[in-house]
């Protein structure tokens, strides 16, 4: 069963989860949920950073730019006080959506640089082809401190038809024209040796391809509490 908590351990290191799982839930007797409370809460932000400024790892999984917890109108008249203090509630009446800001219980300079992951992640989400892109995109070196990394997690979305173009259009479309122009080069030069005429330097410069951007490095975490 896998766990639902906000924070666990695997080994020397701490995951947090910056994401709905913040908020606990309280089931009643007759199935009613009841938001309980909203982590962290100042003492286990606290233990947070104890862990990290004492050489402990942490690693922190952001879900998406804006935390939004969706629930009843009627779950939502029952939320703590403090809980409703630290967050926007939004409702048509029906449904009603929490908004949690995005690392809130971090020091501002680690915060910002977690807000500015997230702002890159978006991008190669936003330019990348959905089924080429990891589970996980993790943050790349260089960092401070070390000992903290901040990962995105992705929702995994079924196998569709529709997806594949554009996975078709980013593997072949820029290939076929690079492959179509050093395919010519090459079959020029081979006439140039046996004819012994000099290759052009147009000819020269289309054999040269500039190599694609570098991905983010990334990983898939799995945890069996």
């Amino acid at each position: 069963m896998s766990s639902t908590s906000a924070s666990l351990k695997c080994g020397n290191t701490l995951v947090v989860f910056d994401g709905p799982r913040r908020l606990a839930w309280r089931t009643s007797i007759s199935g009613d949920y009841t938001p309980t409370a909203l982590w962290p809460s100042p003492a286990q932000a606290a233990q947070v950073l104890d862990h990290l400024y004492g050489g402990g790892c942490l690693l922190v999984l952001l879900e998406q730019e804006r935390i939004s917890v969706p629930m009843y109108a009627e779950e939502a008249d029952r939320l703590p006080p403090d809980v409703a203090a630290r967050a926007d509630l939004t409702s048509d009446g029906v449904v009603s959506e929490l908004h949690l800001p995005v690392l809130d219980w971090m020091p501002p300079a680690l915060r910002e640089r977690g807000l500015r992951f997230l702002e890159n992640s978006t991008g190669l989400l936003r330019e990348s082809p959905d089924l080429l892109l990891p589970h996980l995109i993790v943050e790349t070196p260089p960092y401070q401190p070390e000992n903290l990394r901040f990962a995105r997690l992705r929702t995994p979305r079924p196998f569709s038809e529709d997806r594949l173009a554009p996975v078709t259009d980013h593997l072949f479309t820029a290939d076929i024209a690079v492959t179509a122009a050093i395919s010519n080069a090459a079959a020029i030069s081979n006439a140039a040796v046996i004819s012994d005429t000099a290759v052009t330097p147009d000819i020269a410069a289309a054999v040269m391809c500039p190599a694609g951007s570098a991905m983010a490095g990334a990983h898939t975490w799995e945890t069996t509490p």
